[in-house]
């Protein structure tokens, strides 16, 4: 009896150290409390987070003197958050274990706010930092280029940008070569992967981005939410036959979480639709001839993805139609056009569908009717699709 009541304590106690390591604290303090653009003081301010697609209040804090505190369970790996109840703006924060302290910052200004105080916060503000500074070495370079325009084209706006235009090029090969080593010199850090999201990929190609700076990360960060998001919108940016498809998400009718790669063993028709769509129940027919083939073997499978955003016009649609099929998966994230996965596939209409082999790559577009059926009953049958 005694030996048991040892063990729970014993658990009792590592769950609560446990617990314990994964709470941060974030800590505030502003020099002026005053909104932006009215004669109000900040009395209240919001720590949030977006969970799928939907920003939801995590804490929130009063201000006393000038300072405010949130705290909490820190999520399971890094993620952004923001600090809100400002006109002007939020902070954005990375929430992890330990204290987080921003500022002190004046309130009509909260993005000038300095976070710091864990690692990957303070990661965040030293790329913060090099990108100031490139941006000031920047503009001193070109005010440098604008004062030596010769006297003879001075005023001729074509011309003074001819001789100003190397200057141009050379802050922007500067500022990717500043960023580039400062993501070299963190390249442990998971904040590596949000700096080549927003700052790499506008400034290089799908192709160098996957060949250069995801193959230099470290694999412990290939786990990461935010890697998957990275190798997702390469694959999107790249997305023709012949090449991997990314790897959308979605709910079934009960609830279920399923992805495009939980059939990678098959061939799958994604089929983009929605209930309100009349030429969607158009293929309906089709879609149903095509399954009936496929019982023959099991390689193949209709995963049909609804950009419907009401749950009860989506499951009503497949009931009504009879929209079933041991391989008819039905997915949906019922956001309408918001949808990642449409914006993924550079949806624009619906019906859409794009036919994927096995190992996930992308062999058809938009195969629809007489033509997909033929097309399916060739795979079915064992006959391999055009490349």
């Amino acid at each position: 009896m005694k030996k048991n009541l040892l063990i729970t304590l014993l658990l009792l106690c590592t769950t609560m150290m446990q617990a314990q390591e994964q709470r941060f604290t974030i800590r505030g303090e502003l020099t002026n409390d005053s909104l932006r653009y009215t004669a109000q003081r900040v009395e209240q301010l919001y720590l949030k987070r977006t969970i799928d697609g939907v920003e939801t209040t995590v804490d929130t804090a009063t201000v006393a003197n000038g300072v405010f505190t949130f705290s909490g369970l820190a999520p399971a790996e890094m993620e952004i958050y923001h600090i809100t109840g400002f006109d002007n703006g939020s902070i954005q924060v990375f929430v992890e274990p330990g204290e987080i302290t921003v500022g002190p910052f004046d309130a009509r200004f909260p993005v000038a706010a300095k976070i710091g105080g864990t690692p990957c916060n303070d990661v965040m503000q030293g790329y913060y930092d090099v990108n100031s500074a490139c941006t000031e070495t920047s503009r001193v370079r070109m005010k440098e280029a604008m004062a030596n325009v010769p006297a003879d084209i001075k005023g001729d706006q074509t011309a003074e940008m001819a001789w100003v235009s190397p200057t141009f090029y050379v802050n922007n090969l500067y500022f990717k070569l500043e960023i580039m080593n400062y993501i070299y010199e963190n390249i442990e850090s998971p904040v590596a992967l949000y700096i080549i999201k927003y700052s790499m990929m506008p400034a290089f190609t799908p192709e160098v981005i996957e060949e250069v700076f995801l193959k230099a990360l470290p694999t412990n960060l290939h786990k990461h939410k935010m890697y998957k998001e990275l190798v997702n919108d390469i694959r999107a940016a790249n997305l023709k036959e012949g090449n991997i498809a990314p790897d959308i998400s979605g709910h079934t009718t009960d609830g279920k979480e399923l992805a495009l790669s939980d059939f990678s063993d098959k061939y799958i028709l994604l089929d983009f639709w929605a209930s309100w769509c009349a030429p969607c129940r158009r293929e309906f027919p089709f879609l149903k001839e095509a399954l009936a083939y496929s019982e023959k073997n099991d390689r193949f499978a209709v995963l049909s993805y609804s950009i419907d955003s009401k749950e009860k016009d989506w499951v009503n649609c497949i009931e009504k139609n009879d929209l079933k099929h041991k391989n008819w998966i039905h997915i949906s994230a019922l956001k309408g056009w918001n949808s990642e996965a449409a914006k993924l596939f550079n949806v624009q209409g619906v019906p859409h569908t794009v036919l994927i082999g096995p190992g996930g790559k992308v062999i058809g577009f938009n195969l629809r009717g007489e033509e997909m059926v033929k097309r399916v009953k060739a795979i079915i049958d064992g006959e391999e699709p055009i490349k």
